[in-house]
């Protein structure tokens, strides 16, 4: 998979209250247990009726494009990130 269709495979979705947001299980493996472990410390949105973990967009967008200072970002895809 390359970094393009990673970023196409996970939906961006918004809560009722208007809050942008991803679903961990929208995260296609081995890339959902990278972004898990990235996520330590990072706060996450309550959402009614969701039943797995809910991380913020921004952040999912930050560690997908490998600009989350201090965190690593995705390895192991088809292609290098420019």
């Amino acid at each position: 998979m390359t970094l393009d269709e990673l970023i196409q495979t996970v939906p961006i979705r918004e809560s009722p209250q208007g809050h942008l947001y991803v679903r961990i299980d929208d995260v296609p493996q081995p890339w959902r247990k990278q972004f898990v472990a990235a996520l330590q410390g990072s706060a996450f949105i309550a959402i009614q009726g969701e039943t797995c973990m809910t991380p913020f967009a921004h952040d999912w967008d930050a560690w997908v494009r490998d600009q989350w200072i201090g965190r690593p970002g995705p390895t192991g895809l088809d292609e290098p990130r420019v």
